[in-house]
């Protein structure tokens, strides 16, 4: 399985299972590549409607390139993407042999008391966690990757990561959300401060492979 981040919170998950898995792709991804360059994508799953996770018309380009994409969001996306399925919390949709489990999270303070999206996470196969852009929660899943957000503002700060990760028991952590001009945080103060945490900073378009 390859890993691969783009700005602040989208991963392209590739060789997972023969498919190729796009989550939350946005406005800073696409700073970054085009549409197009994606190539194939099997599955694609966004978190919520912010556009920094959410580009309406980029994800058409991948959706009409892409004949049989299944698609998984919730209602504030599926208003906006006629091409979206719907995924409820706790539902889990199974694609070929892949299980994706629908993740009730709750977005972190938006400036000037501005109202909160829906925001949902996607946990694959009880193997890979991306929570979107959620505050510290203590319903969670056990995932053995974990996509983390962090900044301080918006998402977790670093010791609410720090909680949330360690409870989650992920063996790999890669944050997430940190890059982000309007709210920039350091992933080298998160992992200084989580000892014990095997956490693995990628730059953007910088990918790992593991099992």
């Amino acid at each position: 399985m390859k890993i691969t981040k783009y700005g602040q919170s989208a991963i392209l998950i590739e060789d997972y299972k023969k498919k190729r898995i796009l989550i939350d792709p946005g406005s800073f991804c696409f700073e970054q590549i085009t549409p197009e360059e994606f190539g194939k994508i099997d599955i694609l799953l966004i978190t919520h409607k912010h556009s920094d996770h959410f580009i309406p018309d980029k994800i058409k380009i991948i959706i009409q390139n892409n004949p049989g994409i299944i698609v998984l969001s919730n209602q504030e996306v599926k208003e906006i993407l006629d091409e979206a399925e719907l995924i409820f919390p706790s539902e889990t949709k199974t694609i070929d042999d892949i299980k994706i489990k629908c993740i009730s999270q709750v977005h972190g303070d938006l400036p000037n008391g501005m109202k909160k999206p829906i925001d949902i996470g996607f946990l694959i196969d009880n193997k890979l966690y991306h929570p979107g852009d959620s505050i510290y929660m203590e319903e969670k899943p056990h995932a053995e990757i974990l996509f983390l957000p962090f900044c301080g503002k918006v998402v977790m700060d670093i010791p609410d990561a720090i909680k949330f990760a360690r409870e989650v028991d992920a063996k790999l952590i890669i944050p997430i959300h940190y890059d982000n001009p309007a709210y920039p945080a350091d992933p080298n103060n998160l992992v200084s401060q989580g000892k014990g945490l095997n956490i693995k900073i990628l730059k953007n378009k910088e990918s790992l492979v593991t099992e």
